[in-house]
């Protein structure tokens, strides 16, 4: 890590770069741009490795930020309520692993607080 650091240090200083903001860190759009999380927004997520890995990234981080809207949203829990939960669809192998993250996020409580019980606002789909 401390290499890594000096590295850092180095190019900034020579690049003449600020030590204290990246300025010339780049972020796709696609990452920049809010998600509305909607059940047609939800299931025409693409979730799979013949992406490019940014969308990929992209893809997943929409998933996560539907599912905390779902939890946590009073307009998306709402829609929920009527219509029903997030349907999830992509590689069977990342919605395996998907799944598992989010049962021991279930486990741990970090999906609701302790002593309440979680109702999910997604399933995932094969």
């Amino acid at each position: 890590m401390h290499t890594g650091l000096l590295q850092v240090k180095d190019k900034r200083r020579d690049l003449k770069d600020a030590y204290y903001f990246n300025w010339l860190l780049q972020i796709d759009e696609e990452f920049q741009i809010p998600f509305e999380p909607t059940h047609e927004a939800m299931a025409g997520l693409k979730i799979h490795r013949g992406l490019p890995v940014h969308d990929l990234a992209a893809n997943l981080r929409r998933a996560f930020s539907g599912i905390v809207a779902g939890n946590v949203k009073p307009d998306t829990l709402h829609t929920i309520r009527e219509r029903g939960e997030f349907e999830i669809s992509g590689e069977p192998e990342i919605m395996s692993a998907m799944d598992g993250l989010l049962s021991c996020f279930v486990a741990d409580h970090r999906m609701k607080l302790p002593g309440t019980h979680y109702q999910p606002c997604y399933r995932i789909v094969a």
